[in-house]
């Protein structure tokens, strides 16, 4: 009896010490859409809004376009709709809001245990269609050690899949590195 006791007290520790770590994990990619979808088989021109390229753009706009391309909006100077690819990276702990108060991006609070501060990666694309407001698409995550360049794909998929109508209220969820 002494022995399972010993056992679970070992595995307790262990999973306390997971849980203080906090650097795996569920990733939950949270996205929407403002505005109206892009028609079907919509070309588009891709536009950066960063005013200097770098590594870490070009990814952005080659994953943005390859997730557009698989939705049917293939890349083309000539397209109906241009869209403005924006990535950003901020303190999770700081609330974003429109013109009017409404929240575009939500604080996160820390959690638990947690031994570093949250940061918010987003993705944003602005759809511009001559005669129709702008449509925007978003996806972002929240993460604590990982990199940006770890979320774009998943934050591409997202937004693109946003952007041609297809949103869920629900969160993605995928594991890494937190």
């Amino acid at each position: 009896m002494m022995s399972i006791w010993r056992g679970m007290a070992g595995l307790g520790a262990c999973l306390l010490a997971v849980g203080m770590a906090g650097c795996a994990g569920p990733i939950e990619t949270r996205s929407g859409l403002t505005g109206t979808a892009l028609p079907a088989n919509a070309a588009v021109a891709l536009a950066v809004s960063h005013e200097q390229d770098g590594p870490l753009v070009d990814a952005v706009r080659r994953a943005v376009a390859e997730q557009l391309a698989a939705r049917g909006h293939p890349a083309d100077a000539e397209g109906a709709a241009r869209v403005v690819v924006t990535f950003a990276e901020r303190p999770a702990s700081l609330e974003v809001l429109a013109a009017k108060g409404a929240v575009l991006s939500a604080a996160k609070r820390r959690r638990a245990m947690q031994n570093c501060a949250d940061r918010t990666f987003r993705l944003t694309l602005v759809a511009e269609r001559t005669g129709e407001a702008p449509s925007r698409a978003w996806a972002e995550e929240h993460h604590c050690k990982a990199a940006p360049g770890s979320s774009i794909g998943a934050l591409a998929a997202q937004a693109a899949a946003a952007l041609a109508g297809k949103t869920s209220a629900r969160p993605a969820l995928r594991s890494g590195q937190d």
